[in-house]
């Protein structure tokens, strides 16, 4: 079976420089769930992009569930075997491209 590519795109560079962890609010890790987002995931110093989908997120914190994006984001890094090492990273919300529906949604 052949999964659809990710449409997830980086921002424009002026934009991702301006990236402020304020910027995040107050979402947490049930809300992007929720709402069927991907955390987007890019360096601001080499533009490495990395999308967490719905279902990694909630392989990832499932058991904490009110996790909240920005404090996720001000502990990753640039990392693997691809990255820069840098820790100054953007985070965003990207609608997932593929049929996803969490079993935790409010009703």
């Amino acid at each position: 079976m052949t999964q659809t590519p990710s449409t997830l795109k980086s921002p424009p560079v002026k934009a991702l420089q301006r990236f402020h962890i304020g910027q995040v609010g107050d979402d947490t890790v049930a809300d992007y769930l929720g709402s069927s987002f991907s955390l987007a995931i890019c360096c601001k110093r080499c533009q490495r992009l990395v999308e967490w989908s719905p279902p990694d997120l909630e392989r990832r914190f499932g058991d904490r569930l009110n996790l909240r994006i920005a404090d996720i984001a001000e502990r990753l890094t640039c990392a693997a075997e691809d990255g820069c090492g840098s820790h100054d990273i953007a985070v965003f919300p990207h609608l997932y491209d593929m049929p996803w529906s969490w079993s935790g949604a409010k009703a």
